[in-house]
């Protein structure tokens, strides 16, 4: 976050896996050591004085840098402490993340929080992880967003996908509008299925929804309106 002045460091040991700060009414607290355990963390957080629990996961793009949380006494709906406990200011053009690309993550804490909150903070995968908070694979920040997608061919998005540095590794055969509980997985299914929706769940790797009969057009508008996409975009339905 830019604009910091007068600030006062908890913890400045070398290699500190939080770099955490105090101004004004709140802690500023980046992320240095991405990989650390969330005991290391802990003892850190301890240390200044701020009471809540911190895990860094690997998450799908458009979770990079931000909050999800296991907070006691939340079960759903906003989150509870958003007044409080906030994500740190980012570079404009870190707002979407790329692959490859690497961003400041961490949170603003107001020093009057008195509740408990265990927070997870989404980073960037690396190769071979498996994504703890996983996005639509088209919806804003994801690599699919608005780009040929729902109701396109297996054919097509493989394409795509690949032009992305990403392969799928397992399909979910079912009818459009069936429950996934529904779905058979499989490895492998004909180029000429329609894609019917989909998500990162590894470093690298998709799984995609697909059925031999495309999704509900007025549905796919919807979708494609709601992600804020062209409605008409060269779907083969």
């Amino acid at each position: 976050a830019a604009g910091w002045s007068a600030m006062v460091v908890f913890g400045a040991v070398p290699a500190s896996a939080l770099d955490i700060k105090e101004e004004g009414d709140h802690y500023l607290i980046e992320v240095k050591d991405l990989y650390a355990s969330p005991e290391v963390y802990q003892t850190q957080l301890k240390d200044a004085g701020v009471d809540i629990s911190l895990r860094v996961a690997p998450v799908t793009p458009s979770f990079v840098g931000e909050i999800s949380t296991q907070t006691p006494d939340w079960n759903g709906g906003p989150f509870p402490y958003a007044d409080k406990i906030k994500t740190i200011d980012r570079p404009k053009n870190c707002d979407l993340v790329d692959f490859g690309r690497s961003c400041p993550i961490g949170l603003t804490i107001a020093k009057d929080f008195t509740g408990k909150a265990d927070i997870l903070l989404g980073r960037q995968a690396r190769p071979g992880e498996e994504y703890t908070v996983t996005g639509m694979l088209d919806a804003p920040g994801e690599p699919m967003h608005c780009k040929p997608f729902l109701n396109h061919r297996v054919s097509e998005v493989r394409q795509t996908l690949a032009g992305l540095g990403l392969s799928i590794g397992e399909f979910s055969v079912k009818k459009p509008g069936e429950r996934s509980t529904d779905a058979e997985l499989k490895t492998s299914v004909p180029d000429s299925m329609y894609v019917t929706g989909g998500w990162l769940y590894e470093y690298g790797k998709a799984s995609l929804n697909v059925s031999e009969q495309p999704m509900d057009e007025e549905l796919r508008r919807t979708i494609l309106g709601k992600y804020g996409c062209p409605v008409n975009d060269g779907s083969t339905s």
